[in-house]
């Protein structure tokens, strides 16, 4: 893919957190740690898992509620026969994984069988794990989220003077999205890209909206968040993610997606055609930096969603406060709404060839990914109805919805 197109498709293929189309705040991204949080699993007849589900952060639930791994797994079969589903999806409980299985091909032209261990682009997944180093970097005193980023940033209009830390977390800086502006460099060239594309900017740009007032899902705050962590700690923001994040972790699989590298069991990318199939893509896009350009297995995003929300990587407080919505339904790098009448926590990605999503449902202790290499088999979708195949919800008896499918339940449908 060449540079220009790449503007293009950044701002059009890269999307963002949960919903069903971009822009609309959706696609359009301790002590007693994670011991407190494993709960035993007991399997009963018929291939049910009765769930007790207590701990920190959940509340009791109804006894008979009850997580059915045989019709999830009978979901994803049909799926991938009758429509051509092909990826990895993983349940996990707790911290432990109750399901992980692979689906079709990481390489359709050459057969190459999907496995549970082949690494996926993320998208807008990398959103929530970017900030997850911004409050490791606040946790360790290196800045604080009221900094203005302009302090910390290579250049700024005079009209950006009162943007946070915190505004760029939250999609709420007001600042214009200029994603589409940064041309395909690799990701050691970011900073100096976006260098380029912020002198090239009038010095009294105003900002679209007051920060804090308005919210509006950007890429672009989130390389500005990348540009910031590379300024405060003194190293490239990869190198920042290694010590802050992926290292504290185990996580051996999560990195930049360089695509020139030959990268070890890495899934190839595709679109679907209605009349020929699955196509391949070209996905060279170096500029999505922070806000889109790491790739991981499924047991990685899981562990990091686990050690994330469980306060290994820094204080229980800022856990805490990057779950609670800022403006609309957005923290820091996640998104709070309710699915099936349960709180859940949630980011999607969808990036050339990739669709990504990993939701969790905290009261439940329910932790979902599903990662594909088909960029039009919208992962979100396929999240919701495996939640309405996992959960059987003792409201649905009698009750004046208990018609609606899944993904109405999500509210993803009308």
């Amino acid at each position: 893919m060449k540079p220009d197109r790449m503007k293009a498709t950044n701002r059009d293929r890269m999307r963002g957190t949960t919903g069903t189309d971009e822009g609309d705040g959706g696609e359009r991204m301790n002590t007693a740690r994670g011991n407190r949080l494993r709960r035993a699993l007991v399997f009963a007849a018929a291939g049910i898992l009765i769930v007790p589900v207590a701990g920190v952060g959940q509340q009791d639930v109804a006894a008979d509620l009850r997580v059915n791994i045989d019709a999830a797994r009978s979901y994803l079969e049909n799926a991938a026969r009758e429509t051509g589903f092909t990826g990895v999806v993983l349940i996990g409980h707790g911290d432990e994984v109750v399901l992980e299985e692979a689906y079709g091909f990481a390489d359709a032209e050459l057969r190459v069988p999907m496995r549970t261990d082949h690494r996926f682009r993320l998208g807008s997944l990398t959103k929530p794990v970017t900030a997850s180093a911004v409050l490791v970097a606040v946790d360790r005193g290196l800045l604080e989220m009221d900094t203005p980023a302009c302090d910390l940033l290579p250049s700024c209009p005079a009209g950006w003077k009162d943007v946070t830390v915190r505004h760029l977390l939250t999609h709420s800086s007001g600042i214009e999205d200029h994603f589409g502006d940064l041309d395909a460099v690799p990701v050691e060239a970011t900073v100096g890209e976006l260098r380029r594309v912020l002198d090239a900017l009038p010095p009294d740009e105003p900002l679209g909206a007051t920060p804090g007032a308005e919210y509006a899902y950007s890429n672009f705050n989130y390389v500005l968040l990348g540009a910031l962590l590379e300024e405060v700690v003194g190293a490239p923001w990869e190198s920042v993610l290694r010590e802050f994040v992926f290292e504290p972790l185990g996580l051996r699989t999560m990195a930049y997606d360089d695509v020139y590298a030959i990268m070890e069991d890495r899934a190839r990318g595709y679109e679907r055609d209605d009349s020929l199939g699955l196509r391949n893509i070209d996905y060279d896009d170096h500029a999505a930096y922070a806000a889109g350009g790491l790739l991981s297995t499924a047991g990685d995003v899981f562990r990091w969603s686990r050690g994330m929300l469980s306060g290994v990587l820094f204080s229980p407080r800022l856990v805490a406060e990057s779950l609670e919505p800022y403006l609309e339904d957005y923290g820091y790098g996640w998104q709070v709404r309710r699915f099936f009448d349960r709180r859940i926590y949630n980011h999607t990605g969808g990036i050339d060839g990739f669709s990504t999503h990993l939701a969790h449902y905290p009261d439940d202790g329910l932790t979902i990914v599903v990662l594909s290499n088909v960029e039009d088999d919208a992962a979100i979708l396929r999240a919701c109805d495996l939640a309405g195949r996992l959960f059987e919800w003792p409201v649905l008896a009698g009750a004046a919805n208990a018609d609606l499918t899944p993904r109405q339940r999500c509210g993803l449908e009308r």
